[in-house]
């Protein structure tokens, strides 16, 4: 199994493809671009689902363009952001985003050899959530865990002692040794935050 990582946009959002020989899915296609679907076509790739670690829109305005390309990849995203994914996408852009499942904790996929579980971690959003694939032990964090720090809390519907306790579920299921991929900036470990992160501390 392998990723792709694509910093895309004004606010440099990070959208992953993972992938192998002949599958892949897409996380958080923040803008529209050409890498991304580029990229699955020269790999001759089948796009399987497009997941959404939360609703806010440098994190889902790429999906109308790739469902264009790849109508039967269905989308999955955080119900509890539907409100930033319809009503607010559609004051800001006068547009809509193409959304296939609403989901929450917990919730489970079999993808390929893998299983990917999704936890709630709001905070960031009240929607916000955290990819797990503990087969690889790798974690999509979106928003809510970057390398040493953590989401933005001074945006609305957005809670600071909320985001802290996340994290600390996060600390609490994922082992140390798991990769993390947050949604903005460079890739961390479970182990690393816990010992650095000074906003949360494990």
């Amino acid at each position: 199994m392998q990723i792709q990582k694509y910093t895309l946009g004004n606010l440099r959002s990070n959208c992953y493809i993972v992938f192998n020989e002949t599958n892949a899915f897409v996380i958080d296609p923040g803008f529209e671009n050409d890498l991304v679907y580029k990229f699955l076509e020269n790999q001759d790739l089948k796009l399987d689902f497009i997941y959404l670690t939360h609703g806010h829109y440098d994190h889902i305005s790429g999906v109308k363009q790739l469902k264009s390309i790849y109508p039967d990849a269905p989308v999955y995203a955080p119900k509890k952001d539907l409100w930033w994914m319809t009503t607010y996408y559609e004051q800001k852009f006068n547009d809509t985003v193409p959304l296939d499942h609403l989901i929450g904790e917990p919730f489970t996929m079999d993808w390929q050899d893998l299983t990917l579980e999704v936890f709630d971690t709001p905070g960031h959003s009240d929607g916000g959530t955290i990819l797990y694939i503990k087969d690889i032990d790798v974690l999509f964090s979106g928003d809510t865990l970057f390398f040493q720090t953590i989401g933005r809390t001074d945006i609305p519907y957005s809670d600071t002692d909320t985001l802290i306790e996340s994290v600390k579920k996060i600390y609490q299921l994922i082992p140390d040794e798991t990769r993390v991929y947050p949604g903005h900036g460079k890739p961390t470990s479970i182990g690393h935050e816990k010992k650095y992160n000074p906003f949360v501390k494990g």
